[in-house]
Order: structure tokens, then sequence, then C-alpha cells
């Protein structure tokens, strides 16, 4: 089933924007047109049913709704609901907004029956057994290379990321409430997910697990099913995985990468730890993730900034950017 959601405002420039950002959205479950008028509204809806109508509070009509839009949303000062009607507050972030209207239909349940685009999901691993190595820094500036031509999609999987402080950002949910909705209410699963994203300089990023308990409490199956849905719900073209040994079912989620990057440093230690990781593949029978790995060893970088959102003018962007080139050039 395709889901339209009408935006009316006479604020032409408001409403313009609105549509342009929500065109651009991506996990967006909604269709979207622009109507400057309540009456041009009716008309349309008259000819063809409207699931969803965000309608300015000014602009709308006692009757407005009519029998053909199923939910109506106004637009106000404040987020609230008062006689009957659902408002939102107009003046927020665009971003907020959404997030909020996309929370609302999760709670009521009010969608179902999404159907994968089917664009075809290439999956990127990025592991190491040696610590300290850039491992994030590495993924999180992939992601933002990649993202500057492709729809990419980020997830940190370590027990303790820290993403919200090197990000500057405060998350409302994480990781662990999207495995819910997706054993609990998978046909809400599409539309929680695009309300959980956040961009960060056009990449993408799921917020992480708060919890190290909540994260080595799911197990490989759920894994491989949240890896199902994303590819599923068709939005990305790429999926990094910021990987670590606290994932259950590691190497199958390996497995089902199209690329792995292990990185490691130029020292004995760092040699030894890689040579076991790969015998322990080899006697394991997943000797084809080291097949398909790509071994990185990262320079000494001086400087680093205490931000990611920095990384993008280091010597470590310059050195992943030559593994783009290398690796991406045929696509």
């Amino acid at each position: 089933m395709n889901y339209t959601m009408a935006i009316c405002d006479s604020e032409v420039e408001y409403a313009y924007q609105l549509v342009n950002y929500l065109e651009n959205k991506k996990g967006f479950p909604f269709q979207v047109q622009l109507f400057t008028s309540i009456e041009t509204l009716k008309d349309y809806s008259k000819k063809k049913p409207i699931f969803t109508a965000l309608i300015s509070e000014k602009d709308y009509e006692g009757n407005g709704e009519g029998e053909e839009i199923t939910h109506l949303f106004l637009l106000g000062e404040k987020t609230e609901e008062r006689q009957g009607q659902i408002y939102f507050n107009k003046y927020q972030s665009s971003d907020r907004l959404i997030k909020e209207i996309l929370q609302w239909t999760v709670e009521k349940n009010i969608i179902t029956g999404f159907t994968a685009k089917g664009h075809g999901l290439k999956m990127i691993g990025v592991y190491s057994p040696v610590g300290r190595c850039l491992k994030t820094s590495f993924s999180f500036v992939l992601g933002q290379l990649l993202s500057k031509r492709s729809k990419v999609l980020y997830i940190n999987l370590e027990s303790f990321s820290g993403l919200g402080k090197l990000l500057e950002k405060s998350f409302s949910c994480d990781l662990s409430e999207l495995i819910y909705y997706l054993q609990n209410s998978r046909e809400s699963f599409p539309c929680k997910m695009g309300g959980m994203i956040e961009q960060c300089g056009g990449l993408d990023i799921l917020p992480p697990f708060d919890s190290y308990l909540d994260l080595v409490s799911v197990t490989k199956e759920e894994w491989m099913k949240l890896l199902y849905e994303i590819e599923r719900k068709g939005d990305y073209e790429y999926l990094i995985l910021d990987l670590s040994d606290a994932i259950q079912g590691l190497f199958d989620i390996l497995r089902l990468c199209d690329l792995v990057y292990t990185l490691g440093k130029e020292n004995g230690f760092a040699e030894a730890k890689i040579k076991q990781y790969e015998e322990v593949l080899k006697n394991s029978s997943y000797e084809d993730i080291w097949q398909k790995t790509k071994y990185c060893k990262i320079p000494q970088i001086k400087n680093l900034p205490s931000g990611l959102l920095k990384l993008t003018y280091t010597e470590l962007a310059e050195f992943v950017k030559k593994r783009v080139e290398e690796d991406f050039n045929e696509e």
C-alpha cells in the first residue's frame, strides 16, 4: 500500500521548504503532495484518497478533513491533542517535527504493509581484533565520503561507542528500541526506523546502544533479521557496520558483508593479533571472510580532533579517500 501525506499551508515558502525536506528524507514512508490552499486539498481528496494530511491551523476549517483523509494533523504553535485533533508545533525544526509524527504513527500502530523498494544494499563491515586502531574514525570517514555520492547508513555496534559525545548529539532513543519493534511490531519497523535516523555531515546514522548489556543480549538471529529488514526497506545503497567482539554471531555477520575492512597498526603486537584472527577464520570454516577482507595498516596520525565531524580534514581522511578510490572505482 502507498501512503500519501498532504502538506497544506498558505505560507508558500514554508510549505515548499517542508516538502523539499521530506522528499529528501531517507526512510520517510509517505508520498508527499503539496497544497497551498484548503480548497485545492478538498478537491484533490474527492478524487483520490489521502492517508494523512498535515494542515496549517490557520488554514484549517472545521470540516477541512473531509471523508477521504484518514488521519489529520494540524500545525500549530505547540504539540498537543485537543478537541479530538492532533497538533504539532509548526515552528520546531523539520527534523524534530517529522520525528514526532513518525513516533505518533508508530505508537498508534496505524501504518502497515510496507514493501521494499529493492535497490540492493551493499554491506561493509569494519572490524579488527586490534584495539585503539581508529576503527570508528575510519568507519565514520568512510561513510561520509561514500555519502557524497550514495545513500549510506552507519551503525555503530561497539560496547561503549561514545558516539553521542563524539558527535556532540543527544539521542532520544537507541538501537534497543528498534530491536524491540523488530520483534514485537514488525509492521511498524520501517516507520520507527525512519523516525530514529540522525544525519551527521550528510551521513545517516542509527543511535547506538546505550547499554552494553542490551547489546550483548541481542541474538545472532535478531541481528540477521535486523539486517534483512534494513535491506528490505530499500532506502540505502551502502550499510556500514562498525563491529566489535561483543556481538553474537560476529563471524556470520561478517560473512554477509560484501566487503570487510580489518584495521591494524605498524607494530609486532598488532601483526600477531591479525595473524591469529586470520588463522581462527580458516580453522572455523570462515576463510571466505578473509578472502573479501581488505587489510589496512593505519599509519601513525598526529593531532586528530576530538570529534568525528572534523575528521574529514585530517590525514586519516586522505588515507580513507585512497581506499575509496581503489575499492569503489568500478561503481
